[in-house]
């Protein structure tokens, strides 16, 4: 298709910015100045603020049939930069991390998906719907049907204890209510934008039950009175794209989108997208950079509208509460159930449903088939949620006793790292992905996990380029200064090396 006929075609709205751009690389090639100034002019936007959009999200400078190979921590450590080479592009993490050494060519995952997910206690997230009649041959949309008012769905939610599980743990209850109390017209947005190392739950949702994620947005889109829905996803994710537009189709023909609308938005390969805020500046035509809080999405979110965000697996559980009762759903761990991210040095790396509560070394014996040799460093909950030596694998994963190791359970992203490869490797490669992430936009995040990273690799190296004094008033600026989670989360991993290795270290002056 001719560029003239296409632009044509493209929706002039500034919130269809980043489709746009998508779509242009998909079907004409990487978005070059010329094409960026062709579609500024389409959109009547300033040719600057479309060059500052594709300058921030590298990957749509990218040919559509590019080889890249995941350097993350895991696939780092299976060997993944031997893979590189003039052609390949090395990018920090693709979400497929069971798969490790990880290689894209175009939306292809090379070696294939693992699809390992158990059928867990309570809701069979690992089972597969490949139609909506699957899913309602299951019990599938009998909750749309005969839905309870929103305020009766609120209190299931409280009653469930179900907080969110993107990593931030805010209890999903106070925030369906803190949106209901807000004036409308309000938004749901669903953040499929987990982009973390080591985390590949959400991914799981939606290529085995996308219609089960649908469901529950349209639940969610009821109990706050929304009539607009959007699934964030990241570019990543090629196949679970394709099964959530599928489903979607699927839900339209079957007239259970009538009187609503619900879509989807690309992303284009940015980690910080995953802040609900940059997440909501990225669906607005801008760069993905966070917003300053208060307010918060629920006040002022999507277009200023009061908007309820959950990540995938948040919503994923939702109907199977409401159909049997918070009371219940708590009950079946510390409180309920969750999908636990396992990879690395174990015998089947894949996503596993699980207690909240359950052991480190009972999650790894009893789902993922045990280690493969001896464990060096473990990642709990994803990168910001901090490493853990060996000694903790008899640790609940709980935030209470994972707090007494200085760590969190995040969003739940089990990295087991073998002997051989050194905590100090892992705490080099996880700042040179947050520096790598991070906007830019506060100097704290910008300026100090790049430093981090420069100490992380010089101690590699036998070198102490900074006193571990200096070190600690970079990790405090961090933490109290910075705008978001990626800067604020940053130190913790840095603190707990400090902590549980503290050989490494020894040549810093204090």
């Amino acid at each position: 298709m001719r560029l003239a006929s296409l632009l044509e075609l493209l929706p002039p709205e500034r919130t269809r910015l980043l489709d746009n751009l998508g779509r242009l690389r998909r079907e004409v090639g990487p978005i070059t100045p010329e094409l960026s100034d062709a579609l500024a002019d389409r959109m009547n936007l300033r040719h600057g603020d479309v060059h500052e959009v594709v300058s921030f999200y590298s990957f749509l400078q990218l040919p559509v049939d590019a080889v890249r190979v995941c350097t993350g921590p895991i696939c780092d450590c299976a060997g993944s930069r031997a893979l590189l080479s003039e052609s390949a592009i090395e990018v920090p993490c693709l979400g497929h991390c069971e798969l490790a050494p990880v290689v894209l060519h175009g939306d292809d995952v090379l070696g294939g998906v693992a699809h390992t997910t158990n059928d867990g206690p309570s809701l069979g997230l690992g089972r597969t719907d490949e139609t909506l009649a699957d899913h309602e041959a299951r019990g599938g949309l009998d909750l749309l049907r005969d839905l309870p008012p929103g305020d009766r769905i609120v209190a299931e939610l409280k009653a469930s204890g179900l907080t969110g599980y993107g990593g931030a743990g805010f209890p999903a209850g106070l925030k369906w209510e803190a949106v209901r109390r807000e004036p409308g017209p309000r938004v749901v947005v669903v953040n499929a934008d987990e982009g973390e190392p080591g985390t590949i739950k959400d991914r799981y949702v939606m290529e085995l039950r996308p219609h089960l994620l649908l469901e529950a947005t349209l639940i969610a889109m009821h109990a706050v009175e929304a009539t607009e829905g959007y699934i964030y996803i990241r570019e990543e994710y090629a196949a679970a794209r394709g099964r959530l537009a599928a489903a979607i189709d699927e839900f339209r023909a079957a007239g259970l989108l009538d009187g609503v609308s619900l879509e989807l938005v690309i992303g284009a390969g940015a980690y910080i997208c995953g802040e609900e805020t940059a997440m909501l500046e990225s669906m607005e035509g801008r760069r993905g950079m966070p917003r300053l809080k208060p307010p918060f999405p629920s006040q002022s979110g999507h277009l200023g509208r009061p908007t309820l965000i959950n990540n995938v697996e948040t919503l994923a559980h939702i109907p199977a509460i409401l159909r049997n009762g918070g009371g219940w759903w708590a009950e079946l761990g510390d409180p309920g159930v969750r999908l636990w991210s396992v990879t690395g040095a174990v015998a089947r790396p894949g996503c596993y449903e699980a207690p909240n509560g359950i052991v480190l070394r009972d999650l790894i014996d009893e789902y993922a088939g045990g280690l493969t040799g001896e464990p060096g460093a473990i990642v709990p909950g994803g990168a910001a949620s901090g490493i853990l030596p060996p000694a903790a694998l008899d640790v609940p994963l709980t935030r209470e006793a994972l707090a007494e190791w200085g760590c969190g359970v995040g969003s739940a992203a089990v990295q087991v790292f073998p002997a051989s490869y050194s905590p100090l490797r892992l705490l080099a490669e996880t700042m040179r992905f947050f520096a790598e992430e991070s906007c830019q936009k506060c100097t704290p995040c910008r300026i100090g996990n790049r430093a981090l990273h420069h100490v992380a690799e010089e101690l590699e190296h036998g070198r102490a380029p900074m006193s571990r004094s200096q070190v600690e008033e970079w990790l405090e600026a961090m933490a109290l200064t910075s705008i978001c989670g990626l800067g604020q989360g940053a130190p913790i991993p840095v603190r707990n090396a400090f902590q549980h290795w503290p050989e490494f270290f020894e040549k810093m002056p204090a």
